[in-house]
């Protein structure tokens, strides 16, 4: 079926396109500022069953996070030609929207439009998003020019012919071919699919099912041509989660990175926190080093990592048999929201590595802003007792190397501060805490938690 309910909302928008091009404002005006401003996402959402938009991927880029990425485009200066705009995932254009805030208008809406004929390019699998982009645009350069007093009408034949550069067609497919000499010399603009699929036999930073943003991202920073700029909105995954290192390290081969913005949720209907990435394809040179999250800030450089011995809990309960000893079964679900505990009732048969007591231990999933049973992100329970602990893999286990019990509740009360939760929120903002992360949580006992958010001494008022 794909999106071809959609057809209906991009249909009403080609009347609305015939009206306005006609110079009819007095009644469209409302309506214009609607096509542009979110009702092409609402629209979807009415239109196309969610499993649906899930597996094509369908998720518009419209409310803050379109604003958050149109600032991070930089402004073409008076004097210079106008980049070329190529998003390969266009959806109903809405970045390319973003982009056309920075393009010029000329004398005429006829003019304006030659101009974006050349500048505005998109491919989408689905045809009646393409027609919606084509449409959102027509109606955005209308719009300018009705703001600009220069509204004169726009032929037919101008519309029916506008934009031909946005086109049906597979944008992966698209930024894989590209090569040298011909690698894309504008503004890539990226927003992609955010699911699942097997990485093919080229790829250097994955193997098995991956990220499908990861992989439209590296194809688009290989596809860039020396000086060019990658703009994008990415799941937060691809920042933050150990797994993308390599892929990481792969795109800071490839482009210097000016900015990695966390941005939070996508949006009030989409439940995938993201970040937004402005890079540009390196001219060659050393490579710059650029850190995608803040770094420890920690009295003497120490980490979490530098007293504890940190992993994740070795059992994977559905997988690993139920042979070898009897042994106290610790899960996330008989963890309290806080404190201490005892050895847990739950028990397993378990053949692998038991952990002795004490440590203390996190869970795993933990979505930003939050924690579970009211404790604040990154919360942590210390487990004491005389019997080593089968530990579940959805719970990360911090041993102390050293001072036992003592060390372990210094490490309670450096986890309930309310700094730490925030320094987690901005180093991973994906639904899983990783070991990674939870290692390179800044450390000094219990004294260093009122300078991670006061100012120097200096600076202190008199």
């Amino acid at each position: 079926m794909g999106a071809v309910p959609y057809d209906t909302y991009a249909r009403q928008l080609g009347q609305l396109v015939t009206e306005a091009s006609s110079g009819r404002w007095e009644r469209l005006a409302d309506d214009v500022h609607a096509a542009l401003n979110g009702q092409a996402a609402s629209q979807l959402r009415s239109l196309v069953p969610r499993q649906v938009r899930r597996e094509t991927g369908s998720f518009f880029t419209t409310g803050p996070v379109r604003n958050s990425f149109e600032h991070l485009l930089p402004p073409v200066p008076a004097q210079a030609d106008a980049p070329t705009y190529w998003d390969p995932t266009c959806g109903a254009g809405d970045l390319l929207l973003a982009a056309t805030a920075k393009l010029p208008l000329a004398a005429t809406p006829a003019r304006s439009l030659a101009l974006w004929n050349r500048r505005l390019r998109g491919h989408d699998l689905q045809e009646s998003y393409v027609t919606a982009a084509r449409m959102r645009l027509v109606l955005a350069l209308l719009e300018r020019h009705r703001l600009a007093g220069s509204d004169e009408p726009l032929a037919a034949d101008r519309v029916a012919g506008a934009l031909p550069l946005l086109q049906v067609g597979d944008g992966l497919q698209q930024l894989h071919s590209l090569g040298r000499p011909a690698r894309f010399g504008g503004s890539l603009l990226l927003n992609p699919p955010y699911g699942m699929a097997e990485a093919g036999p080229a790829c250097t930073w994955s193997s098995g099912s991956t990220s499908l943003a990861a992989t439209f991202t590296a194809a688009a920073a290989a596809a860039l041509r020396d000086g060019s700029r990658l703009t994008a909105v990415l799941p937060d995954v691809l920042r933050s989660g150990s797994r993308y290192r390599a892929w990481r390290e792969q795109l800071t081969g490839l482009l210097d990175v000016h900015e990695v913005k966390p941005h939070g949720m996508f949006d009030i209907h989409t439940d995938v926190d993201v970040f937004l990435l402005s890079a540009v394809r390196r001219r060659g040179g050393p490579v710059r080093s650029f850190s995608w999250w803040p770094e420890p800030e920690a009295a003497e450089g120490q980490t979490l990592n530098d007293l504890f011995e940190v992993r994740v809990g070795p059992v994977v309960d559905n997988r690993d048999p139920r042979t070898g000893p009897e042994a106290p079964y610790l899960t996330a679900r008989d963890l309290p929201a806080g404190g201490e505990m005892g050895l847990p009732q739950r028990t397993r048969n378990y053949p692998k590595r038991l952990i002795a007591p004490p440590f203390v231990v996190l869970r795993r999933t933990s979505r930003p802003g939050q924690g579970s049973k009211g404790a604040s992100r990154g919360a942590g329970v210390l487990v004491v007792g005389d019997r080593p602990v089968a530990v579940d893999n959805h719970l990360i286990v911090a041993s102390p190397r050293a001072a036992g019990v003592d060390r372990c509740r210094a490490l309670l009360k450096v986890l309930e501060q309310p700094e730490i939760a925030l320094w987690l929120d901005e180093r991973i903002r994906c639904r899983h805490l990783t070991v990674t992360a939870v290692r390179d949580l800044p450390w000094n006992g219990t004294d260093h938690l009122a300078s991670m958010s006061s100012p120097p001494p200096h600076a202190k008022a008199q």
